[in-house]
Formats: structure tokens, C-alpha cells, sequence
């Protein structure tokens, strides 16, 4: 259960989950060989993390609120350290280890600033039941995987007759290309004197933009997102839109997604899916995802992908709930002794939350 302290009105909740799984995963490469491996997986049905989220009410329909979000490995290395999931000891800061924003919220709709999540999560998790774990074809088959950005500002719209509209941008960063470091406006914010060396020198990064509407109202529910990433330096400009719609029958939800992924003008991959969710009671749900991508980026060689996933999911509790899953992945045109032709993945796995 939440951790709540409050003051007035303001509140601050610690949240959290931990998923960890037992895998046993074949791969077969492009020269026909094949590896067995049975390991413990991390994140195969949630995300293991611990969350630092709070509110205030400002008056006049006007609310502050953060988010912390600090993502881990649920799964410990050899000297025995629990790591994050970027495999460092202790709290792992930045948009690859969770969500983190300050945010001001009204009638107007919601702004956070940080790294929060953008339109095309909302639409890439929404294709299939997995979500962004293994079985949904996540930065796969359903193409580059698009989650948060540093130094962004997104903006979601109150809800109209089930209707919404977000945005997202990313600010660009130059790259310092100094010798000195500390004549880096941005860079001597923060490291001056000796402390400041070439080591420390900012990484360049392209703005991005993503813009999203979203519908869900009754059985039915849809949404369409555009992302576009600037060109800088030797990358091109490239363009992504995800779509996905789903109806709950009541017997089954079935869901379809499909997206185009282009670098400067050229359509340059193509994926589509299909899955269902059927509930057996209430307890227990069965979840399958087909999904096909035609990927012909530069330098892909018309390596196409497809992904076949069903699984069961067993809710114990509010807090917990058991899974099981089976993952068949293949890449095609795959020759190399070193690239994978196959992956099959059988896992069971318990996911907590409090």
C-alpha cells in the first residue's frame, strides 16, 4: 500500500513494483546454431521501481505536482548489490531510468516539465496487452520504441466527450566541442575549476517533437501519434506515426495497431498487429499479440520481423498477480553466425505492488 504523508493539501505518496521472472530462452543465429539459456528476468509484466510522487493544491483550480520515478533490476549481481537497470548501484537519475517531472495542472490541461512520458508511448503500449514488455514487439516489430526525452515539456489536454490531445518537445543540446570545458555556458553551470574536464562535456541530441490525440469512451478506444526527431550532424531527419484502436466486446477485447517509420522522405518500415485479451473469470485473463514488421531502414537489408506472444495472467490481489508467457520472435535474411534468426521464449513470473 502507499506510503502517504500529508500537510494541509499537499500530499506525497512512495509507490512501487517489483517483477521479477524465471525464463528459459532459445536463440537461434543466422548459422543455424543455437544457444538454451534458463536465467531470471527482470520487468517481463511490470516495471521494478520505487516511485516518489506528490501534489499541492494551489487554489483557484490550480495543482502542482512531481513525480520520481527510479527504475531497477530487480535481480542481483555478483557481489551480491541490488542494481538499477542501468546496472549502477543506487538511485539512477535521467529519462532511460523512469519517468521524472515537475508539473502545473488546471482546467487548462497539465505541463510538465522534465522527462515525462510522451504521446507515442501512449500509443505504442496500447497496440497489444504486453504493453512495453516482452510478447508486444516494443522497439521492435512495432517499430523504434519512443518512452520519454530529457530537457521536455509535454502538455495533455483535459478530457472532452472521451477525447484528448497531447504534446510533447525536446529541446535540442549542442555538443561541446570545446578543449576547455568551462567555456561551455551550460557546462560551467555546473562544473567549474578543476572539477571541469573534457569527460563532462555534453553529448549532442536533436530536438524532437510528438504530437498525440487519443479517444476512450465505453467499449471503445483509439489514438494517433506523430514523432518527428531532427536532423543533426549525420542523422537524418526521421519521422514516426503510431495508430492503434480496440473494442471491448465483453467475451473479448481486440485491439489492431499499425505505424510508418521514415527517415527524410522515404517510407522506409511498415508494421502492423493484431491481439486479443479474453477473460476466463475474473481472476484470470488469457492475452495473445501477432504482430509483422517490413523493415527496409537504411542498413537493415529488408530484415523483416515478426513476433508471436500469448500468455496467462492471474490477479491474486489488488497488489498482486501471477503471469506465464510464451514469445516466438524470428528475423528474416538473418546470415551472420552473431545475429539472432530465432528467439523462443517460455517465462513465468510474479509482479507486486505497493
Amino acid at each position: 500500500m502507499a506510503a502517504t504523508t500529508a500537510f494541509a493539501q499537499s500530499s506525497v505518496q512512495i509507490v512501487g513494483t517489483f517483477d521479477p521472472s524465471i525464463a528459459n530462452s532459445k536463440t537461434t543465429y543466422g548459422d543455424g546454431k543455437s544457444v538454451t539459456n534458463n536465467f531470471v528476468r527482470n520487468n517481463s509484466q511490470g516495471t521494478s521501481q520505487i516511485t516518489f510522487k506528490g501534489t499541492e493544491d494551489l487554489g483557484g483550480g490550480l495543482k502542482a505536482s512531481f513525480l520520481l520515478e527510479n527504475d531497477f533490476d530487480t535481480r542481483f549481481d555478483a557481489r551480491g548489490n541490488m542494481g538499477t537497470a542501468a546496472g549502477v548501484n543506487g538511485v539512477n537519475l535521467g529519462s532511460g531510468a523512469g519517468e521524472q517531472y515537475l508539473a502545473l495542472e488546471g482546467g487548462f490541461g497539465k505541463i510538465a516539465v522534465g522527462a515525462a512520458n510522451t504521446p507515442s508511448l501512449t500509443t505504442q503500449a496500447s497496440r497489444q496487452p504486453f504493453s512495453t514488455k516482452i510478447g508486444g514487439g516494443f522497439n521492435g516489430v512495432t517499430g523504434t520504441g519512443h518512452v520519454r526525452s530529457n530537457n521536455s515539456v509535454v502538455y495533455t489536454s483535459p478530457a472532452f466527450s472521451g477525447f484528448t490531445v497531447a504534446a510533447a518537445y525536446g529541446f535540442d543540446q549542442k555538443a561541446n566541442t570545446s578543449a576547455d570545458p568551462t567555456k561551455d555556458s551550460l557546462l560551467a553551470q555546473t562544473n567549474t575549476g578543476a572539477a571541469a574536464t573534457a569527460s563532462t562535456a555534453f553529448s549532442q541530441q536533436a530536438s524532437i517533437t510528438d504530437i498525440g490525440a487519443f479517444y476512450a469512451n465505453g467499449p471503445l478506444s483509439a489514438g494517433v501519434s506523430m514523432w518527428t526527431t531532427a536532423a543533426i550532424a549525420a542523422a537524418v531527419k526521421t519521422e514516426q506515426t503510431n495508430l492503434f484502436a480496440s473494442y471491448d466486446l465483453g467475451v473479448a477485447k481486440l485491439t489492431v495497431g499499425y505505424h510508418t517509420e521514415k527517415q527524410v522522405a522515404a517510407i522506409d518500415a511498415t508494421g502492423y498487429n493484431v491481439a486479443a485479451v479474453v477473460p476466463f473469470s475474473s481472476n484470470l485473463n488469457l492475452l495473445a499479440n501477432y504482430g509483422k514488421l517490413d523493415n527496409k531502414l537504411a542498413g537493415s537489408t529488408n530484415k523483416d520481423k515478426s513476433i508471436t506472444a500469448v500468455g496467462l495472467k492471474y490477479t491474486m490481489s489488488k497488489m498482486t498477480s501471477v503471469y506465464a508467457r510464451y514469445i516466438d520472435e524470428t528475423n528474416d535474411n538473418v546470415t551472420s553466425a552473431t545475429s539472432a534468426k530465432s528467439v523462443k521464449t517460455a517465462l513465468i513470473g510474479m509482479q507486486t505492488n505497493f
